[in-house]
């Protein structure tokens, strides 16, 4: 069965007043009569749910805005940044819903007090209180930077509404604070109050790690290069001792990994209608399409036309954990089946190989319905009007393995999982300069012992003669074993929405991004494919379609040296010398404050709230 689901309750009580009546009216919760209890409690928490679990395509504003994944057959407008003037924005739902989620989890923990005796079940609703007001102020943190700080719910008239931006490491501390207490007050996953579906300890500790990894990183990497978001004075090394702190508790319960069936003992982890009791996930949102809520990640992911990219197969490992420079895996790169199984085994449970053979006869053959049961391709690319997959690398990852229908299913979204905290461990001491090789086998090696991957091993990586580049997402002054510790998150974590701030954190955003032309999979292969009639005549196309998905360049399809391009009919990408794309280093590393807040903070109350570098 479906596990138990948390019912999304309103917040009606937290507007409720009786301005002219000395009693509240019995059946209607009040300030009087409300928190009396667990269950009162436990209710209000419910309605934050939804806002604590982002939706099943959360990963597109990480991986999309990245050099990891081309989303459409058009630019992202995130990373194409020539022709922001750099004036601020009006307004943003970023600002506004965290405020308004924050002023919710304020008003719980201003009344954590009421009930008569404080026992375990009550603590484990004020430590998601906690977690949740530490959620949305992280939000605001990756967002903005230092934002006004506020820790209890206001009226209208506090004047501590219009309090000045606190400094970003002042907002982390509060964070990792409010983690700390929730760590304390929470419950183990499955023990007491923390059942089935709810936060619980091992969430807390792991956002723990996201936390500390995040801002340790930004303070250490952007003071290095004194960019204009460095902060003065601080190096980041207490969060990222904080990242430590949490992981060693996580590793000293006991991390347990989930085990798919073979050949799928990655992917499956990413394809479950239900993670009760699935081991290594500590926190997900969840979908069922009988309730009307339905998932439509694997139409997302695998239907449409995103396509991951060149740059992040070509920095995948080779089956003997070395680089192409070093490895003596040999492979046919004209071949994708070739490919795919040279590389590291995560990357065949990823990217959907031709050897799988068609995608509706897969599918179908589990029992799913494909939608067009007539096409039977095996290369998945955009041509004429039939819209399959632009860069030629079809994904495997998130794949559905049931569905009510092509586009809805039911499969859960993780939001937490034991692989990211123990990459965040092991990034955050190779960091510090503590790692050890005991510490590589209890986090990467750990990882890679499910799927098979050789071990790492830190003699071995730091005696590589091997260059580091920046444009590929390292650190070229820093010891291999951190650079190979970057190159396991890309892989590890592929599709789930940390490369966009990874690269931020790490100081390297233009990097990467300024001058990027993405490319996709060897175009001749596919090319030659979509060139036999016969193949296609059996695909299931007819003969009058067959001059529709034949690939001709500067027609339907392009290239960049001997690779798709995706984005061949835009001119800032259809040539090698082409500008590609661009972010203001000195400006985009933050979203600006809202104009209309800068402005209603000066009117109502003479209050300069400044504005984040580089806008206007």
């Amino acid at each position: 069965m479906k596990r138990y689901r948390i019912i999304i309750l309103g917040l009606l009580w937290v507007a409720l007043g009786c301005a002219d009546l000395d009693l509240a009216p019995e059946d209607v919760p009040s300030d009087a009569t409300f928190f009396s209890q667990a269950t009162d409690y436990k209710n209000y928490m419910n309605g934050l749910y939804v806002s604590l679990s982002p939706g099943q395509d959360s990963w597109r504003s990480g991986e999309a805005t990245s050099d990891n994944f081309v989303a459409g057959s058009e630019r992202n407008n995130t990373i194409y940044q020539w022709n922001n003037t750099g004036v601020a924005s009006n307004t943003s739902n970023a600002w506004n819903n965290n405020y308004t989620n924050i002023r919710n989890a304020n008003y719980l923990l201003d009344n954590k007090g009421k009930v008569g005796t404080r026992g375990a079940e009550v603590n484990q609703y004020i430590g998601e209180a906690f977690y949740a007001r530490a959620w949305y102020y992280f939000n605001l943190l990756q967002a903005f930077g230092g934002v006004p700080y506020i820790d209890r719910s206001l009226d209208t008239e506090d004047p501590d509404l219009y309090k000045t931006r606190e400094s970003r490491d002042f907002i982390a501390e509060r964070i990792i604070q409010d983690l700390d207490s929730a760590i304390t007050l929470m419950q183990w996953q499955g023990v007491g109050a923390a059942t089935t579906g709810r936060l619980n300890k091992e969430t807390a500790l792991a956002f723990k790690t996201r936390v500390g990894l995040f801002e340790g990183s930004w303070e250490y990497y952007h003071g290095q290069k004194a960019t204009p978001f460095a902060v003065d004075g601080s190096d980041g090394t207490v969060f990222l001792q904080a990242a430590v702190e949490a992981g060693d508790m996580l590793i000293e319960r006991g991390v347990s990994l989930f085990q798919g069936r073979p050949g799928f003992i990655y992917s499956d982890l990413f394809a479950q209608n239900d993670y009760s009791g699935v081991a290594g996930v500590y926190f997900w949102r969840g979908y069922d399409v009988d309730l009307g809520v339905a998932s439509t990640s694997a139409h997302t992911m695998n239907w449409q036309s995103g396509s991951p990219t060149k740059s992040w197969m070509d920095n995948v490992l080779l089956s003997d954990g070395r680089p192409e420079e070093l490895s003596t895996v040999t492979y046919d790169y004209t071949n994708q089946t070739s490919l795919l199984h040279a590389k590291d085994p995560r990357v065949q449970e990823i990217i959907y190989g031709p050897e799988r053979g068609g995608y509706q006869d897969y599918f179908e053959s589990r029992g799913l319905p494909f939608g067009d049961a007539t096409r039977n391709n095996i290369y998945l690319l955009l041509s004429g009007n039939f819209v399959y997959n632009l860069g030629g690398y079809a994904t495997y990852k998130y794949a559905a393995l049931s569905a009510v229908s092509r586009d809805l299913n039911n499969i859960d979204n993780i939001i937490f999982r034991a692989g990211e905290a123990l990459l965040n461990y092991a990034e955050a001491k190779a960091i510090l300069g503590t790692i050890t090789q005991a510490d590589i086998d209890k986090t990467v090696n750990v990882l890679r012992d499910r799927i098979g991957m050789a071990h790492m091993s830190m003699g071995d990586v730091n005696s590589w003669s091997i260059t580091y580049s920046e444009d590929e997402g390292y650190a070229p002054a820093a010891s291999n074993i951190l650079n190979e510790i970057r190159r396991e998150r890309r892989v590890e974590l592929f599709l789930e929405g940390f490369r966009n701030d990874d690269l931020k954190r790490w100081a390297i955003y233009e990097d990467v991004i300024n001058g990027y032309k993405p490319r996709g999979a060897y175009f001749q292969e596919l090319q030659e494919y979509w060139d036999d009639e016969a193949t296609l005549l059996n695909s299931g196309f007819n003969e009058g379609e067959l001059s529709e998905v034949k690939l001709v360049i500067g027609v339907n399809s392009d290239t960049l040296g001997e690779y798709i391009n995706p984005l061949w009919r835009d001119a800032d990408f259809a040539t090698e010398t082409a500008r590609g794309y661009y972010i203001d280093p000195n400006r985009d590393y933050l979203q600006s404050i809202p104009n209309n807040e800068i402005e209603f903070y000066m009117e109502s109350a003479g209050v300069a709230l400044e504005q984040n570098p580089g806008w206007l």
